[in-house]
């Protein structure tokens, strides 16, 4: 018999043999249950993957609440800064001119309420020590009297208002004014010297040469 003809003869079982014989993969059994505990546990509570992308939305929800509630801050506290402004500036004006309403006639009022006399005022320059002062003198020189130096009532409340001009311009008229509702004093024009009632002004020295010359 040919080796051809047995090989033939004995290839039917050698394959039968072949196949019995090759190893399988064996899955071991505890994977086999923790991949089915772990779908039991998936269908009730989800997967892994689902809440991480479940966390990941709320993250990212977090974050844009947390942006709207700064920019909401951010709004607001801009009204509030432009409201401040516009009551500063408001009271600003109204101040300014709560001040340019003070003329002549008020600083006349203001003089007679206080000494019962329309009496004339000027600016009178001191200088002691070294220090140069400007004082707004009440004079004892009243309206109608012999040695007052206005012709009329309309020269006079033009001088005082000259006078406010320039309190207003150095910022001086408040103080001015407190000083004249404070004093005690009263001009006098029975002495010698003449008595005046000095009300100082606050000035640095550039402005009392600018008020002075």
């Amino acid at each position: 018999m040919k080796i051809s003809a047995i090989i033939l003869l004995f290839l039917p079982a050698v394959t039968a043999f072949v196949a019995t014989s090759t190893p399988r993969r064996i899955i071991p059994a505890t994977v086999l249950q923790s991949s089915l505990f772990d779908e039991f546990l998936g269908s009730i509570f989800g997967k892994d993957e689902d809440k991480d992308e479940s966390s990941s939305r709320n993250k990212g929800s977090d974050t844009n609440d947390e942006e709207i509630d700064i920019s909401s801050f951010q709004q607001e506290l801009a009204k509030r800064q432009e409201q401040q402004i516009a009551d500063d500036l408001d009271n600003t004006v109204a101040s300014k001119e709560e001040k340019e309403e003070f003329d002549g006639y008020m600083m006349r009022d203001a003089i007679y309420n206080n000494f019962g006399e329309c009496f004339d005022v000027d600016f009178n320059k001191v200088d002691s020590y070294g220090f140069r002062s400007v004082y707004l003198n009440i004079m004892p020189f009243r309206l109608g009297g012999k040695r007052f130096r206005h012709k009329t009532e309309l020269d006079y409340l033009c001088h005082l208002q000259a006078v406010v001009e320039i309190l207003q311009k150095y910022n001086q008229l408040d103080y001015v004014l407190a000083q004249l509702e404070e004093t005690n004093k009263k001009p006098r024009a029975g002495t010698s010297p003449l008595i005046a009632v000095p009300l100082r002004l606050d000035l640095t020295e550039e402005q009392v040469n600018q008020i002075m010359g």
